[in-house]
């Protein structure tokens, strides 16, 4: 599989009898110069390897299970007729197993 080529890469040339002028090219290098700064601002406001997370779910750790579709259909089922999130009711069945085993629900 090739890698596609950068969006921010180098511009393909103007074909031919389309030359610019010196104003357009140095509208176009003010352009460019315009973008490769924002891109870099980015990069520097967003840790390398990580992207940017939710305030709701700063501190938060990650936990997935793999469901029947027929349990994963019920489950979305049942969030559209309560007009809850799926998240909401996943974490009202963790509370359930904390407070059946004597711990505090704090899911």
């Amino acid at each position: 599989m090739t890698k596609r080529p950068s969006l921010f890469g180098t511009k393909a040339p103007p074909a031919e009898g389309n030359e610019r002028t010196s104003s357009e090219r140095a509208k176009a290098a003010a352009d460019d110069k315009a973008m490769a700064s924002g891109a870099s601002a980015i990069r520097e406001a967003v840790a390398p390897g990580k992207y940017p997370k939710a305030s709701t779910r700063e501190g938060k750790r990650v936990v997935t299970a793999y469901l029947d579709p027929e349990a994963f259909r019920q489950l979305k089922r049942i969030a559209a007729d309560e007009d809850a999130q799926q998240q909401d009711l996943l974490l009202e069945g963790i509370n359930a197993v904390f407070e059946k085993r004597g711990l505090s629900r704090i899911a």
